[in-house]
């Protein structure tokens, strides 16, 4: 009688810890910062902060809400900011396989070119006349898309993408493509993505200024156009040590790609390495304490004097500029740490004598309000995370022209966005000065 108990007792728990097996998962984080709570409820206290692209353990789901384990914490997080990931193995063999294809052919290679001596000789003595026309198939949009976070019409849109965008389709799902493009990556309609044949010129490099390798911008704010001419449209605006493939190099602008666009910037603010970012302030420190010999040097990045006097919104908006391109680490308030959103506004006008409240929602109450139509260089714009709420989760500084510059998220750092943007919801602006 004993044994059929125990028996059946190790059937019942093998069976539970094969479900439990089956039921978890993995799935990747879609939001820029996710929440992780230690309940299945907005109310519930928060455990840890999650970024996009990280990948949890799914455990169980529950009422909207999945039940993760994301390193040694284990909690709660909203479902429709999860993509569920599928099982690899399959692809995994498949890889392998084709690796050792790969690595067959490769050997093929090397062996013809041993055999063909003469051949390679001939080409190399041809390669200052020969200029080839490649063609290749890549993948487009159709029309202009919105990316959604999360394969659903009604979803948060996190931006809009111009026809003839150049996307990398990752996996498909009831009629949605999950798609990157760059550093950014969502979920588009399969219906609007099509393929497209594009002829490549290969010149010889020898003979064309054209070869393409990959440069920094030098410049702080370096504007990428459509067209080289400084009234040319500007497809976005590129931060020191931004990495673009130069395709050519003129004397006043060059062609060079960036983010699946084609472009054209200033050649001026081309390097061929990355540059060392250093204090702004450092060198100023240093001439006014020539004759004070009880200063110490100074070693590490030093925060540039409070501005006494009176200011304009104009001055907020030039030293806010010097930032661009500077990393977001959530919670940080500096240059030499980063800055999250509301750090970043706070440690600008601390330059200024202004004293801010270091969280978005406490800072959506600092200072007067005033409307969209209202807005002026300077003004803080405070924004919620859907079309549907109030609660400030978000800020930046306005800088005329319907633009705003802020610590936007860790993939994209402090950049210039549009207002009316994707993903932004406008609630209201404040005025401190």
């Amino acid at each position: 009688m004993k044994k059929s108990i125990v028996i059946s007792l190790l059937t019942v728990m093998t069976l539970f810890c094969t479900a439990l097996c089956s039921l978890a998962s993995t799935g990747m984080v879609t939001a820029d910062t996710l929440k992780l709570r230690e309940q299945a409820s907005t109310d519930s206290s928060v455990i840890a902060y999650l970024s996009a692209n990280d990948e949890v353990e799914i455990l169980e789901e529950t009422s909207g809400w999945y039940k993760v384990k994301s390193g040694d914490n284990v909690g709660y997080v909203a479902m429709q900011y999860i993509n569920v990931l599928t099982n690899t193995n399959t692809n995994t063999n498949t890889n392998l396989e084709n690796t050792n294809v790969n690595e067959d052919s490769n050997s093929s290679s090397e062996e013809n070119a041993n055999e063909n001596p003469e051949n390679t000789q001939s080409e190399e003595n041809n390669q200052n006349e020969e200029v080839k026309d490649e063609t290749k198939t890549v993948t487009v949009l159709a029309a202009e898309q919105k990316l959604y976070i999360t394969p659903l019409i009604n979803s948060l849109a996190i931006d809009t993408l111009s026809e003839e965008k150049e996307v990398e389709v990752v996996s498909n799902t009831n009629g949605w493509s999950y798609v990157k493009i760059g550093t950014e990556s969502g979920w588009v309609r399969t219906e609007n993505i099509q393929n497209k044949e594009v002829t490549e010129n290969t010149s010889n490099p020898k003979n064309n200024s054209s070869s393409q390798k990959t440069v920094y911008i030098s410049g702080s704010s370096v504007n990428f156009r459509k067209t080289p001419s400084t009234s040319g449209e500007v497809i976005t605006s590129l931060p020191r040590n931004t990495k673009v493939t130069l395709i050519t190099k003129g004397e006043g602008w060059s062609e060079v790609k960036y983010n699946g666009d084609t472009g054209y910037v200033s050649t001026e603010y081309i390097s061929e390495k990355a540059l060392t970012t250093t204090s702004r302030s450092m060198t100023t420190t240093k001439k006014k304490n020539t004759t004070n010999t009880s200063t110490q040097t100074t070693k590490a990045e030093v925060s540039e004097p409070v501005v006494t006097g009176s200011f304009t919104g104009a001055d907020v908006v030039a030293y806010a500029k010097k930032y661009l391109g500077y990393k977001y680490v959530y919670g940080a308030s500096s240059p030499s740490t980063g800055f999250d959103c509301s750090g970043f506004t706070s440690y600008v006008y601390k330059h200024f004598g202004v004293s801010l409240s270091r969280s978005s929602s406490a800072q959506s109450s600092n200072g007067r309000a005033v409307s969209k139509a209202e807005l002026k260089a300077g003004d803080i714009v405070c924004f919620s995370g859907s079309s549907s709420s109030k609660k400030v989760s978000h800020v930046g500084l306005y800088i005329g022209d319907g633009k705003f510059i802020h610590a936007a998220n860790s993939r994209k750092g402090v950049i210039i966005s549009n207002v009316s943007g994707a993903g932004y919801y406008f609630v209201t602006g404040r005025r401190v000065i």
